[in-house]
């Protein structure tokens, strides 16, 4: 196990809760924080009875969507100078800005959901809905609505794969992080879908 992660696994032990809060949010402003290791090995602890469930959920899907709206706030007041400025210091290339910013103009909040779950994508998703001004109510409901299908899905990996949580963990990031072709697949049935519905309702 890498230092970083097991000083990760220190705080939740620890901390519980609380780490786990601080964490995600941090890892949702764009810190370089593993959240899904984090989540899975908490869902584990669930496991074990040394937290509970329902609250482990709760306190993944506040920090999580804490964190997006910390980012969407960053995002509209500050701008693209501000992301680019201080892209180094959270390992993010200009490449990687300017592929994530041309899928957001192209699909939009349609992205804010599903970007949960790809690895140094669902930050852009928040910077960008801030900088495009998208509309606080809406975004509020998509980035709550993602917080919590993302947190419950990798909690509850972690409470059903037990001690085999870590085995998974590592399994999934090397699959999530090279993903980006699926995430385009997503992001094309989406757009077919959209249209075909316009052409319906323009027929009807």
């Amino acid at each position: 196990m890498q230092g970083l992660e097991q000083n990760l696994i220190d705080i939740i032990y620890h901390f519980r809760y609380i780490g786990l809060f601080a964490l995600l949010t941090c890892g949702l402003v764009g810190v370089p924080v593993p959240d899904e290791f984090l989540m899975t090995f908490s869902g584990f602890q669930t496991s074990l009875g040394r937290m509970d469930f329902g609250k482990t959920l709760m306190v993944a899907t506040f920090g999580s969507f804490l964190g997006m709206i910390l980012s969407y706030w960053i995002g509209r007041r500050l701008g693209i100078p501000f992301l680019h400025k201080v892209a180094p210091y959270l390992h993010i290339n200009e490449k990687k800005i300017a592929r994530a910013e041309g899928w957001f103009q192209c699909y939009g909040d349609r992205l804010i959901v599903i970007g949960y779950f790809f690895p140094g994508f669902r930050h852009f998703t928040a910077y960008f809905s801030g900088m495009s001004k998208l509309n606080f109510g809406r975004y509020v409901v998509l980035a709550a609505t993602g917080a919590f299908i993302w947190s419950l899905t990798f909690i509850s990996l972690g409470r059903i794969l037990g001690v085999h949580w870590q085995k998974i963990t590592h399994i999934l990031h090397h699959y999530l992080a090279r993903s980006g072709i699926v995430l385009a697949i997503i992001v094309f049935l989406i757009y077919l879908y959209s249209q075909k519905r316009g052409r319906t309702s323009r027929t009807n």
